[in-house]
């Protein structure tokens, strides 16, 4: 707490006042958190002072509230460009990322416990910079910091070498890179209750029927927890994208056929905990794509889905399982309408390459099996 404070002053963040008549102050409070390492360790013990700032009002103390977020499929490609031109990689974290963006709205916060001033009920913080919990500090904070932190040269002190950021392993080295959620599945594993499972070959039964009828499962919340995480665990793992799309089709009443392969995937998990995407380094950043798609494959609705592969420098980068959004009326509009999809992505992809310096005036190869 007295780090986080320390922080707070030597940003500027504040300045103790009288609340001007008619103004109100929001509140603020402490929270607590453990950080650990990827292995499980303790890093260190964090405290953060956060504004309540569902009390602020929408006009008078807070405009947008959009914030810029990372696009796992553009990382993916970004790594894959730097392995084939062998690119150091580095880590950077900054220190109270949020503490950098400039207030345009007047706010006042009541003065935090633990500030030595905190005992005068007459005195508020006016606050001059972004704190956690404003409902505009994403916006304003992420835009400062990029302006501040990628104008000018890093120090080496302040870089360490990539090996684990938002919740992915990286181990990498001269040849390639290894991304994996490692720990990710282990902690999904103890929460779902099922370390000591017997692991399975495949995420799915090859003979699933899927079916809308069957008992609802009493802890709703519970199912959509494990399946948001599975969601998250397909940013390292493609072989459980089309059995994470079919059970994220039933997250409002999800029944116990839906819970089972929820199961199933946990157990193939179990059985493949290690395995994720391997980046080599090929020496071009050549564009490729694959696609297919099965005719009326859902039982329910008779839809068809699309699935694909983006490569970019003969690197897995992206890829999609996905129920088509109309019923197909044959195999060739089912896999043309795949082909439409995966034609999309690789423009994407080649305007992505373009924004970062490297045009791709070749032609791209898409294949299909139709």
């Amino acid at each position: 707490m007295a780090e986080e404070l320390q922080a707070l002053h030597e940003n500027n963040t504040w300045t103790i006042m009288k609340l001007p008549k008619g103004k109100k102050a929001v509140g603020s409070c402490w929270v607590y958190k453990i950080k650990f390492h990827s292995y499980g360790t303790i890093e260190r013990h964090k405290a953060r002072l956060v504004a309540r700032g569902f009390t602020q009002t929408y006009g008078v103390d807070y405009k947008e509230t959009f914030a810029p977020v990372a696009k796992m499929n553009t990382m993916r490609v970004l790594l894959s460009v730097a392995i084939n031109n062998t690119w150091p990689l580095f880590q950077m974290d900054v220190k109270n990322t949020f503490l950098h963006g400039e207030l345009e709205e007047e706010v006042f916060m009541k003065i935090p416990l633990g500030h030595p001033q905190s005992n005068n009920p007459d005195l508020v913080c006016r606050l001059h910079k972004a704190i956690y919990g404003l409902k505009q500090s994403d916006n304003v904070s992420e835009i400062s910091a990029l302006k501040q932190y990628l104008s000018h040269k890093f120090a080496i002190k302040d870089l360490g070498t990539l090996k684990y950021f938002l919740g992915i392993e990286v181990a990498h080295s001269h040849k390639g890179c290894f991304l994996n959620q490692r720990k990710y599945i282990i902690d999904l594993l103890h929460e779902a209750n099922m370390t000591d499972c017997k692991p399975a070959r495949t995420p799915l039964n090859s003979n699933l029927k899927m079916q809308s009828h069957g008992d609802l499962i009493p802890n709703i919340e519970y199912y959509q927890r494990l399946v948001g995480k599975l969601i998250y665990l397909t940013i390292t793992r493609p072989d459980i994208s089309y059995a994470v799309s079919l059970v994220s089709q039933f997250m409002h009443a999800p029944n116990t056929d839906h819970m089972k392969i929820v199961h199933r995937v946990l157990r193939y998990l179990k059985g493949s905990i290690g395995r994720g995407i391997l980046m080599r380094n090929n020496g071009h950043t050549q564009i490729s794509g694959y696609t297919d798609a099965d005719w009326a494959g859902n039982s329910l609705d008779r839809k068809s889905i699309t699935g694909f592969c983006t490569f970019v420098g003969g690197n897995l980068v992206t890829w999609k399982s996905k129920k088509q959004s109309v019923v197909a009326r044959s195999s060739a509009e089912a896999e043309y309408r795949a082909m439409a999809s995966t034609a999309c992505e690789l423009t994407w992809l080649k305007t992505l390459l373009s924004d970062l310096g490297f045009p791709h005036p070749q032609p791209m190869s898409l294949h299909c099996d139709n």
